[in-house]
């Protein structure tokens, strides 16, 4: 049978890695494939769900996120903080106000996207909800589809005004001692909305050896700008040479 196209589920693939490349494809029309280096396995969707859950149970049973369980934490988090979870030392619970977190923001430089550190009641989706303007609506998603901005806050207001937060042990989670929010941005806007900056909130602190967990915002928009910059002067360059 021909397949008709293929499609990348994800791509986590890294020269500095322990496997150059691991993709996932969806090749419609035939199956699924996992790339992994130079080996690739072919599942039905049957097969690969069945393989997921396989993993999923080795990952608890390994214990790495000492004692919490994996299915309490979302999904593209544990993504991105995979490359840090072998330096996990300890998960602890503890209590912060509200006034004291901060949130990464995401801005736009001509049709370049960057980041900022800024006070919940600075964000967005915090003005958003007060009725200040409506910047969210356009804001860039990363890790959810099919749902809108303001579908995706409301939803999750309403949630934590009938179920209370932490529902379903769903914590806004900080790294050692950085109070920068590395997954429960939204809850914590909300939580800021209903109660106010001054309110203690519960929240997981993960701890980990080494400084690999630190974000570096400056170091990480000059590189985007960089490449930004080198393309413009790129393009430029090139239409001169053609005329």
């Amino acid at each position: 049978m021909s397949n008709p196209a293929v499609i990348t589920l994800d791509d986590t693939s890294s020269k500095k890695g322990i496997f150059k490349r691991f993709t996932i494809e969806d090749n419609i029309g035939e199956s699924l494939h996992l790339h992994v280096d130079n080996m690739r396995v072919d599942f039905t969707i049957e097969e690969f769900l069945e393989f997921s859950q396989m993993i999923r149970k080795s990952i608890k049973e390994l214990d790495i996120l000492k004692g919490y369980d994996i299915d309490k934490f979302d999904e593209y988090f544990l993504k991105q903080c995979a490359d840090y979870l072998p330096n996990l030392i300890k998960i602890k619970k503890e209590k912060i106000k509200l006034k004291d977190l901060l949130a990464i923001s995401h801005y736009k430089f001509k049709d370049l996207t960057l980041q900022k550190i800024i006070k919940l009641n600075e964000t967005p989706a915090y003005k958003f909800l007060k009725g200040e303007n409506n910047e969210f609506l356009d804001y860039p998603q990363f890790n959810y589809f099919g749902i809108s901005n303001e579908e995706r806050l409301l939803k999750l207001k309403e949630s934590i005004e009938q179920n209370g937060y932490p529902y379903d042990e769903r914590y806004i989670i900080l790294f050692n001692g950085e109070n920068l929010i590395r997954d429960g941005q939204h809850r914590a806007i909300v939580l800021t909305y209903l109660y106010g900056l001054d309110y203690d909130v519960e929240i997981l602190r993960f701890y980990f050896k080494g400084n690999n967990h630190l974000v570096n915002l400056k170091k990480s928009n000059f590189k985007k700008f960089t490449i930004w910059f080198l393309k413009k002067v790129y393009r430029k360059v090139k239409r001169y040479i053609k005329q």
